[in-house]
C-alpha cells in the first residue's frame, strides 16, 4: 500500500501489464506457490485500489479469495468481507483499510494454527511484488522519491530476513525464498543502514517506515541490479 501510494503521488501512470495475470491463479497447486501469490495478488490489489481501478481491484480480490480458500483461510475472505470491499470500491481509504485488515486476519489465523511458514511465504510474496512494481515503475519514472523508497526497502528486507531466520527445518520453499531475499539484500551492500535513522509515521492508519538519512541513496548501478533481480525472483514466483 505504502509503495503504491508513493507511485501515485509521483505521478506514475497505472500499468496493469506489470501485475500478475489473474488467469494464473488456477495454476498454483502447491501450498507454497499459493501462499506466495496470495501475497503477490495482495500487493497488486493495493496498487489497483490506490489507483482507483475498481474492476481490476475486484479481479485481484477474487484471486486472493481463491488462494485463501485453497489454503484453508477462507474466513478472512468471507462473504461479509467481500461485501464490505464491494461497497467501498469507490472509497479508496476505506478499501485500503479493509485490505490491510483482511491480510492481518490471514496472518493471525495461520500463526494461530501453527502454519507460520505459510504466513512467512505470503509476506515474502507481497514484499517482493511491492519491490517489483516500484522498480518497474522506476524504469519509466525514476523520481528521487521513488528511488529513495526503493533504497529504504533495505530496512524492511532486513526484518523479513530476520523472520525467515526463525524457521529452521526442511521447508524447501522457505529455504528457496530465503536464498532469493539474501541475494537481493547483497545488492544493497554498501548502502547506509536506514535502521539507525528510521522514521515511522502514520498515513491513513497505515504505518509508513522511512529513513531520514540522506545517505540512504542507491547508485544507478545498484538500482539497475535490484530491478533485474527483483524481476527474476518475482517472475519465478508467478510462473
Amino acid at each position: 500500500m505504502e509503495t503504491a501510494a508513493l507511485l501515485k503521488k509521483a505521478g506514475a501512470e497505472y500499468d496493469k501489464d506489470i501485475l500478475n495475470d489473474v488467469q494464473n491463479v488456477d495454476k498454483y497447486t502447491a501450498a507454497s506457490k499459493q501462499a506466495l501469490n496470495l501475497g503477490i495478488y495482495g500487493a497488486d490489489l493495493s496498487y489497483a485500489s490506490v489507483n482507483n481501478q475498481t474492476q481490476e481491484s475486484m479481479f485481484f480480490t477474487s484471486c486472493a479469495k481463491k488462494l485463501a480458500d485453497r489454503l484453508g483461510v477462507s474466513n478472512a475472505f468471507d462473504d461479509a468481507t467481500l461485501e464490505r470491499m464491494e461497497k467501498n470500491m469507490n472509497n479508496r481509504d476505506s478499501l485500503l483499510s479493509i485490505i490491510s485488515e483482511t491480510y492481518w486476519t490471514v496472518d493471525a489465523y495461520l500463526k494461530e494454527n501453527e502454519r507460520d511458514n505459510i504466513s512467512a511465504l505470503m509476506i515474502a510474496g507481497g514484499w517482493v511484488e511491492g519491490l517489483y512494481i516500484a522498480t518497474q515503475v522506476s524504469l519509466v519514472k525514476a523520481t528521487p522519491e521513488l528511488k529513495q523508497r526503493i533504497a529504504e526497502q533495505k530496512l524492511s528486507l532486513h526484518d523479513l530476513l530476520g523472520l525467515m531466520e526463525t524457521y529452521e527445518g526442511t521447508d524447501e520453499a522457505l529455504a528457496g525464498v530465503k536464498a532469493d531475499l539474501t541475494a537481493i539484500a547483497a545488492l544493497y551492500e554498501g548502502l547506509a543502514d536506514p535502521a539507525a535513522s528510521a522514521e515511522v509515521t502514520q498515513d491513513n492508519g497505515v504505518a509508513v517506515i522511512g529513513a531520514a538519512s540522506a545517505n540512504t541513496t542507491l547508485s544507478d548501478a545498484q538500482l539497475k541490479a535490484i530491478t533485474e533481480k527483483a524481476s527474476t525472483v518475482r517472475n519465478a514466483y508467478i510462473n
